[in-house]
C-alpha cells in the first residue's frame, strides 16, 4: 500500500476531483484491514503500529470526504501549509485590499447589517476559486483563495456566536 500521502494511502490520483463512493469504500476497506483489535495479542510493537495506521487512515478520510480540507492538503503537498508559521513555506498574506474589505464587512455587522448570506457566498467562491487554481496547477493562487475562504469562515464564526 502507497502511504506517501493520503491519496496514496486511498489509493486515488492527487486531485481535488475525487469520487466520494470510493473514498468511502477505501474508507471501510482499510479500517477493517488496519482494525486495531486485528493485532489483539500480538507485541506491544504491533499493537501500537496498528494503533498508528489507524490514526493515519482516520486523518486521511477525514480530509479526503471534506472539499475545503481536501484543497488545503493539495495545497499542502504542493509547498504551502496554511498552518505554518514559517515565512518560507506558510500561507500567503492577504492584500490589503482584502483586508480593508474585511474592516468593512465588520463595520456593517457591528450597524447591525446582516451580512452572513453574503459571506457565506463569498466563502463558496474562494473556495471554488482554490479549485479551479487548483486544477490549473496554481498552488499559490489556490493557497490565496484559501486563505480568504479560512477569513470568511472565522468571521461567519463569529456572526453565529
Amino acid at each position: 500500500m502507497t502511504e506517501t500521502d493520503y491519496f496514496g494511502l486511498f489509493g486515488l490520483e492527487r486531485r481535488w476531483r475525487v469520487d466520494r463512493n470510493t473514498v468511502e469504500q477505501r474508507y471501510l476497506e482499510l479500517s477493517q484491514q488496519h482494525h486495531p483489535d486485528n493485532a489483539v495479542g500480538q507485541s506491544a510493537a504491533v499493537q501500537r503500529a496498528a494503533m498508528e495506521r489507524s490514526s493515519l487512515i482516520n486523518s486521511a478520510y477525514r480530509v479526503l470526504r471534506d472539499p475545503t480540507l481536501r484543497a488545503e492538503y493539495l495545497v499542502k503537498l504542493g509547498g504551502i501549509d496554511l498552518d505554518s508559521s514559517d515565512p518560507r513555506v506558510g500561507a500567503p498574506h492577504p492584500t490589503q485590499e482584502f483586508l480593508i474589505e474585511m474592516i468593512d464587512l465588520r463595520e456593517r455587522v457591528s450597524e447591525g447589517e446582516a451580512v452572513r448570506d453574503e459571506i457565506d457566498a463569498r466563502a463558496d467562491a474562494a473556495l471554488d476559486a482554490a479549485i479551479a487554481a487548483l486544477d490549473r496547477g496554481e498552488v499559490r493562487a489556490a493557497a490565496e483563495r484559501l486563505v480568504a475562504r479560512r477569513y470568511f469562515q472565522r468571521f461567519l464564526d463569529e456572526v453565529n456566536a
